[in-house]
């Protein structure tokens, strides 16, 4: 299959290399960028936070290679949205990491219904520090709302931002566009809306007419425009082992 990539790099060339390992045409097209908004010099002192939060692999990216982590960090417990985010953490040096089941709401789920609400730390003092979040923007406030049902503190910090890369003239997307892709991958709500508002605004849904959309949850399915819903499929498992075994049945 001609599958139409539009994750952010270096995501984009990492899942192209293992799409064309399995006999299909990779084509990329970005749709956001990232870039690293928070220093060290930003984060409290390990004794001052109870953990981190991190609903993307982008969060640890301010940490830099192994072992460039601040005092004591390495020790705090560190919740993540999925296995592509404790890879990050892990990578980063981090030890303690719990693993979500793949989304923000499960993670918002976890974190309100036990860790949030269960003595993690032996003194009553720990549990009024505050949680460190790692965040990125756009942002949900999925993981702030579940804080707050728990009434359990959290620091919020902007760790990365993602921000539009733009395809000026139809010849930018044409390119792209020609021949038309058997299958386009979305790997959030955000990327979903930006790529249907992108052939929308330019009278371009001739070439996806046909095209079936692959996506990593069902939410991101939904945020499809409606005659294009009855063309995607959601991954079983928002995870992109399970996004591609479901790309394989599509063919």
């Amino acid at each position: 299959m001609r599958v139409l990539l539009t994750r952010p790099e270096p995501g984009a060339t990492q899942t192209a290399v293992r799409l064309e390992a399995l006999g299909h045409e990779a084509v990329k097209m970005p749709l956001y960028e990232a870039a690293v908004t928070a220093r060290i010099e930003d984060l409290p002192q390990a004794v001052a936070i109870r953990g981190l939060i991190a609903t993307s692999a982008r969060a640890f990216t301010l940490f830099g290679d192994a072992g460039a982590l601040p005092e004591g960090y390495a020790r705090l417990p560190v919740h993540v949205v999925g296995p592509a985010t404790a890879a990050a953490a892990r990578a980063g040096g981090f030890s303690e990491i719990f693993e979500g089941a793949g989304t923000a709401a499960d993670l918002a789920e976890t974190l309100a219904g036990t860790v949030l609400a269960g003595p993690e730390t032996p003194d009553r003092a720990g549990l009024a520090k505050p949680w460190l979040y790692l965040a990125g923007a756009p942002r949900t406030t999925v993981i702030e709302d579940a804080m707050a049902v728990a009434k359990a503190p959290v620091r919020v910090i902007q760790a990365y931002q993602m921000t539009e890369i733009s395809y000026p003239t139809d010849i930018d997307i044409l390119a792209l566009l020609s021949p038309s892709p058997d299958t386009v991958v979305l790997y959030s709500p955000n990327a979903a809306r930006r790529f249907s508002s992108l052939i929308t605004s330019k009278d371009l849904g001739k070439f996806v007419e046909s095209t079936r959309f692959m996506c990593l949850s069902p939410a991101i399915s939904m945020t499809l425009p409606q005659a294009w819903q009855a063309r995607a499929l959601a991954a079983d498992h928002p995870d992109e082992d399970s996004l591609l075994a479901s790309l394989a049945r599509l063919g």
